[in-house]
């Protein structure tokens, strides 16, 4: 704020700054940081080259999305079946796209790098090749936390809560 003294009638001095009313002389300054792409923004012909060029990537996306079909991750992981210890089986002509599989990212529980990311069929916690296993009996993945909790015989022969009312 920019301060200026005032002498009143009355000889007093007063102090007046640049955000009172009094002063309508004095103006208010303001920094404003302007970069290549505000700059860009204002530019007619260079928003028509970003719209031009964000249309052709997305035909180009539609063209190679169409060549080769997405093997849905869902529908993979049904052939993946987990043993626990950070082994997994898969069957490689259902889902190739296994066979280079490498760990991606790490668990959420138990913080390993791990391959394969899913989520437990009792409680919905996602787990990996190392805190989970599938089901004896059907192709769902459960965490080794609720194979303790619904009380399987071991964890070699793991059970699902599905396959536990029914079998």
């Amino acid at each position: 704020m920019c301060d200026i003294l005032v002498m009143n009638l009355n000889g007093n001095r007063k102090r007046l700054r640049s955000d009172d009313g009094e002063g309508g002389h004095l103006v208010l300054q303001r920094k404003m940081f302007i970069n290549q792409q505000r700059m860009d923004q204002q530019d007619e012909r260079k928003m028509k080259q970003i719209q031009d060029k964000t249309i052709n990537m997305l035909f180009m996306g539609a063209k190679n999305n169409r060549q080769r079909p997405a093997v849905c991750q869902r529908e993979c992981l049904r052939h993946v079946r987990l043993l626990g210890a950070g082994e997994y089986d898969f069957d490689a002509h259902s889902c190739p796209s296994w066979m280079e599989k490498k760990p991606d990212r790490k668990c959420r529980i138990c913080d390993r790098q791990s391959a394969v990311h899913a989520e437990c069929t009792n409680c919905n916690l996602e787990l990996c090749e190392y805190c989970g296993v599938s089901c004896q009996h059907c192709p769902e993945k459960i965490c080794m936390n609720c194979v303790n909790i619904f009380n399987c015989q071991t964890s070699n022969v793991p059970c699902c809560e599905r396959c536990k009312i029914f079998n």
